[in-house]
């Protein structure tokens, strides 16, 4: 027994044990103490035991050692990424990082990485990276003091597994959390492309006769640094000057603080009371008779079949115009406006979708130098985000202000829509900034929208103009249906934004928060 707790048990034990306890100190030494952080920690033990336990088996099979390696080299991974997260944002991994890791890319990876360097990270990788080769020769070697029982062992590890799942626990597990989030991802997927290829046509009738629709979508947008929402700054100058012809919405909310869970709300019939409604806002549209062109900025893949992608394949046309995934910096979004003028001067009935980089990190890789306008005079890390971000912001309505002035030039019966696919934290309701969904702020959630309609522009039934409606985006498929005159049994007027028989609803956020609430309690 003396041999086995010295050549085996003891060094196991402190190759899986010191990790866990460095990520506890460096969380608790860093950052405020919170029960979360003992609950991941108990997780964690539970978890080691279970791989104690098969690694100790593994020994007995031919390529076990191989197996075990990447079983322990897995569990520090798993470590460094969840202690890494806790240490950068405060927060804990769920499954809208595995959503936006699905529908990343190189590009974005680096201009993220370069954000948020971190000397903590460099510590926490000086202090793991060396461990496993210091304790893995004594793990290994052949000392026959493990029962060579299967049953015992799987039981052992059913019971830790089970007990990690009913206690609830689970719930702070990487793989599980992984595993979980992907298949939901890859069953997501599969449900739009069903909807996308299916036969059945939508009955549709269309009740107006509008040449031109353009509808922005624009990124990590925080209404609060836009000067036409009352900013102290002149970060909207050319939309300021366009005021009084568009009808700006002060009440909007995206329904979640990530762009693959906001766009898959906002561009089919899925929301709160109803998730698993995949019919695509472009395929009513289409049915309408409407040409639908999508034009982006953004790139077409990530390291997964991209759900954005996927929403805008059902389109006519569409052009991913950063198609290359090395390129040093992402294309700024004036590359998106010759292609929107050539499109508008198409002949038929169209709408067009514009897919704007806007304001995604790294915000000062977002303009070009000409609009690097907002310098503060006291100089910190701080107040270069904000000014990084309020370049981004006065960028983008250079952007937004030449597509509208394209559109007036057209003289038909036509419309520009805008609105961002989540909001962004900078500084405002905490000292942070970016967006996420485990700590996440109401102006992550609060969106800019507005709409500029020509003198022309024929308004549908009940068409009614009401800037102060409570309003969140996974009803878009209604407002824009109704905008567009296009009537059809799944559509429901009620949650348009655009119409008189709007009926305002609960904003839950997070699967059960109300915005509203959750928006007080920040004030107290």
């Amino acid at each position: 027994m003396r041999d086995y707790l010295n050549v085996y048990l003891k060094p196991s034990i402190a190759l899986l044990l010191y990790p866990i306890l460095l990520s506890l100190i460096l969380e608790i030494t860093i950052h405020e103490i919170e029960f979360s952080t003992f609950l991941n920690f108990a997780e964690n033990l539970l978890f080691a035991a279970a791989i104690l336990i098969i690694v100790g088996q593994l020994s007995y099979f031919k390529y076990g050692k191989r197996f075990a390696n990447f079983l322990i080299c897995s569990f520090y991974l798993m470590l460094l990424i969840e202690t890494g997260l806790y240490l950068l944002f405060q927060t804990r991994f769920n499954a809208s990082y595995i959503y936006v890791i699905l529908n990343t890319n190189y590009n974005e990876v680096r201009e993220f990485s370069i954000v948020y360097y971190n000397k903590n990270l460099l510590w926490l990788l000086l202090f793991i990276i060396p461990l496993f080769p210091i304790f893995k020769k004594q793990i290994f070697k052949k000392v026959n003091l493990i029962s060579k029982k299967i049953r015992p062992n799987f039981i052992a590890i059913l019971i830790v597994l089970l007990f990690l799942k009913f206690s609830g626990l689970i719930v702070y597990n990487l793989p599980y959390i992984t595993i979980k989030s992907y298949m939901q991802y890859s069953a997501q997927i599969e449900a739009i492309n069903k909807s996308i290829n299916s036969k059945i046509k939508l009955e549709t009738k269309i009740k107006t006769d509008n040449d031109a629709i353009v509808v922005v979508i624009g990124e990590s947008a925080n209404r609060k640094h836009m000067q036409v929402y009352g900013y102290h700054r002149k970060t909207s100058p050319n939309l300021k000057a366009l005021s009084e012809s568009l009808v700006v919405y002060d009440d909007v909310i995206s329904s979640h603080a990530y762009t693959t869970g906001s766009i898959n709300d906002i561009f089919t019939l899925s929301n709160y009371e109803n998730p698993n409604a995949v019919t695509t806002l472009i395929n009513y549209v289409k049915s309408a008779g409407f040409k639908v062109i999508w034009l982006s900025n953004h790139r077409a893949v990530g390291v997964h079949d991209n759900l954005v992608s996927r929403l805008a394949s059902s389109s006519d046309e569409t052009l991913f115009l950063n198609y290359n995934d090395y390129r040093k910096n992402t294309l700024h979004d004036e590359v998106l406006l010759p292609k929107v003028r050539n499109k508008l001067s198409e002949k038929g009935k169209k709408v067009i979708f514009v897919h704007l980089v806007g304001s995604h990190y790294a915000y000062n890789k977002r303009y070009p130098e000409s609009f690097n306008k907002f310098q503060s005079e006291e100089k910190s890390s701080k107040n270069e985000i904000i000014d990084t971000y309020d370049n981004s912001v006065l960028y983008t309505d250079f952007i937004l202000s030449e597509i509208i002035e394209s559109v007036k030039k057209l003289n038909q019966k036509s419309a520009v829509l805008y609105f961002s696919d989540h909001g962004e934290e900078v500084y405002d309701v905490a000292d942070y900034f970016g967006h996420f969904e485990d700590k996440p702020t109401s102006t992550m959630y609060e969106v800019p929208f507005f709409v500029y309609m020509s003198p022309t522009f024929e308004k549908a039934d009940n068409f009614v103009v009401d800037e102060a409606r409570p309003y969140m985006l996974d009803d878009f498929p209604h407002s824009l249906t109704h905008f567009l005159g296009i009537e059809s049994e799944l559509l429901d007027n009620s949650r348009s934004i655009f119409s008189e028989d709007f009926k305002p609803r609960k904003r839950i956020i997070q699967e059960n928060k109300d915005f509203n609430e959750f928006k007080s309690s920040e004030n107290k």
